[in-house]
């Protein structure tokens, strides 16, 4: 059965027939955190990283396990002419749109080129680089260099020497368009920003807010810098990792760079951007540390997964992978939309929740109040998964501007909330999947589970009607216990919302609990009393008497059919026909339900019921 996930202790004002201000009540303490459950990190479409893992250690080979996440799939290789395979024109974003960036050189010294078409670079009409006698055109190692954007001109930048400080200090401001080489065949690295790149060249170009700095590379350099899987992992899984980010990056670029690679993405200036929005390059940081990850990139190399009906250049199968799954991969529609692609079909996962998978199960906590925030809403009341996981939805019902308002979030958002709002109980950091197994309600009261009047109960408690009957913890509501009348009185006014007294009208309920609502009910024209300036909170209601205050509350009108056989005597018969009439009492007999039970004294449980049915939406 679907769990039903219900927000609690929402503050609710109830529109009344007689037009009565509504007031809000303090929300209730810790106990208005929702559990969602799943498993994976990452969008889950296409190959589990950490599913591979577990199959290559289950003896599987590269091609099997490409094979079982991508769905009709086979191996081809990129042709050598293909421009992403040439020097220099696979163009990969470091830093983007900047004002600065701090460089330097490893190894050996790198040549500065500005323009990048002239190196060394030449000194612009009437623009002298420096003092005469200044010849510096390379960044040796040892030395601290700077690229940056002169503010009053956005289409000036510099290199500039910061230690040793250089007689000169910089090389005079030119074009932002520049490069740094290398000599080919060396060991030199770049270092940008304190990271070191071991391949290509690092070019420069113009940007809107200052300039991009890119590697400009060819595709087998650029697998060797790629660092979305450790190089500790079974060669087989390495293996497979290399060919789909070999995948992933030659449709990528070619859908960004065109048949020859001459457009690049104007936010980076690149076909590839080096962080998680394609795919992670961290240059020589990867290759130095993981002579196995760049065997498996030299034993695959070229290698790609094509699909006869993909619409890529080359027939690629674009391989979107992830972390991993909860247990099945998702269908790439039901994470960004339409088109389905027939080689990111779901499959059964049993893989992705081996032990290996440190995520393979995870609970996050979400406060009621950031659920609401999130959907736009003021206040929130249940959820249900209705579908999957995968493909999973959940259903959220709640209020806007007093409307009564539902909608469903399919699992990518919901796992869009959770990365918003979500927290784990453990501190660790909140990592998940659009893999939904379950929603759950945290604990409430202790003492209704499997109680007849469950439902109502807690809606009684989301809607702040009650608190519990066991202050201050509040974690029982005693639904077999008698409801007394000053219980009754705070009831009613928290349901109606009714404002501040302007007297007092009882002398026997100088300092209860009930007092304030007492006098509402008095002022509100709901109840007189039990006697001369006597409220008598401390009587229990017969279920008679819960009839005639309903009534009147609601301002029910008169039913003209009899209901009950047991109510003739009762001289509140015409206040339980209007009750019954409008829904809120079936009976007391059931199935028959021909009796009321009018002397019956009311209980916890039996007044949530009658609640619900009264203002519950």
């Amino acid at each position: 059965m679907v769990p039903i996930v219900r927000l609690q202790r929402s503050i609710v004002v109830f529109a009344t027939a007689i037009g009565l201000l509504s007031v809000a009540f303090p929300a209730m303490a810790d106990i208005d955190d929702w559990e969602f459950e799943g498993g994976g990190w990452g969008h889950g479409v296409g190959l589990s990283q950490y599913g591979t893992l577990a199959q290559a250690q289950d003896g599987r080979n590269a091609t099997q396990i490409l094979q079982f996440y991508y769905t009709g799939t086979s191996i081809a290789s990129v042709p050598g002419t293909h421009w992403t395979t040439q020097p220099n024109k696979l163009l990969v974003g470091l830093v983007s749109n900047a004002t600065t960036v701090i460089l330097g050189a490893v190894g050996g010294p790198l040549t500065i080129c500005q323009p990048a078409t002239t190196c060394p670079p030449v000194s612009p009409p009437n623009e002298p680089r420096g003092p005469a006698g200044f010849a510096d055109v390379t960044i040796d190692p040892g030395e601290t260099w700077r690229f940056e954007r002169f503010a009053d001109d956005p289409n000036k930048c510099r290199f500039r020497k910061t230690d040793p400080v250089a007689a000169a200090g910089n090389l005079g401001w030119g074009p932002c368009n520049a490069k740094l080489t290398k000599a080919a065949g060396t060991t030199v690295r770049y270092v940008v920003n304190g990271k070191e790149y071991a391949r290509g060249e690092l070019r420069f170009t113009d940007s809107t807010a200052g300039f991009h700095a890119v590697a400009a590379l060819d595709l087998e350099q650029y697998l060797y810098g790629l660092a979305e899987v450790p190089s500790s992992w079974p060669s087989e899984a390495l293996k497979a990792q290399a060919i789909i980010g070999r995948s992933y990056a030659v449709a990528t670029a070619v859908d960004r760079g065109g048949a020859s690679g001459s457009t690049t993405l104007s936010s980076c200036g690149c076909h590839l951007k080096s962080t998680t929005a394609d795919q992670v390059y961290a240059g020589w940081s990867k290759e130095v540390g993981g002579a196995a990850w760049v065997s498996a990139v030299d034993a695959t190399a070229g290698d790609i997964i094509t699909h006869p009906q993909s619409t890529y250049a080359l027939d690629i199968a674009k391989a979107f992978y992830s972390s991993s799954n909860g247990g099945a991969s998702e269908d790439n529609e039901d994470v960004w939309g339409a088109p389905a692609l027939p080689w990111l079909r779901s499959v059964e996962d049993p893989w992705s929740v081996d032990p290996v998978n440190p995520l393979a199960h995870w609970t996050i906590l979400v406060n009621t109040a950031n659920v609401a925030t999130y959907l736009g809403w003021d206040k929130m009341y249940t959820g249900q998964l209705i579908a999957g996981p995968p493909g999973a939805i959940v259903r959220f019902n709640g209020k806007d501007g007093g409307v009564a308002v539902t909608t469903d979030l399919n699992g990518t958002q919901v796992r869009a909330l959770l990365n918003a709002y979500g927290f784990r109980a453990d501190g660790q950091p909140v990592r998940v999947s659009p893999y939904i197994s379950a929603v759950t309600d945290p604990p409430g009261f202790n003492d209704i589970d499997g109680n007849i009047f469950e439902d109502a109960i807690k809606w009684m408690a989301f809607e702040e009607i009650t608190m519990g009957c066991n202050p201050p913890t509040n974690t029982l509501y005693c639904p077999n216990a008698n409801v007394t009348r000053g219980e009754m009185a705070v009831f009613i006014s928290r349901a109606m919302g009714l404002p501040a007294p302007k007297g007092d009208h009882f002398t026997d309920d100088t300092g209860e609990f009930y007092e304030g609502a007492a006098n509402r009910l008095y002022e509100a024209g709901i109840t007189q009393g039990c006697g001369p300036n006597r409220y008598c909170g401390g009587q229990n209601i017969p279920r008679e008497q819960m009839a005639a205050f309903l009534a009147r509350t609601l301002a029910l009108p008169n039913s003209s059919i009899d209901h009950f056989i047991d109510d003739e005597n009762s001289q509140f018969e015409g206040a339980i026909d209007k009750i019954a009439a409008a829904g809120i009492t079936l009976g007391c007999n059931p199935p028959t339900n021909n009796r009321f039970c009018p002397k019956d004294l009311v209980t916890r449980g039996q007044m949530a019921a009658f609640f619900k049915r009264a203002w519950g939406s």
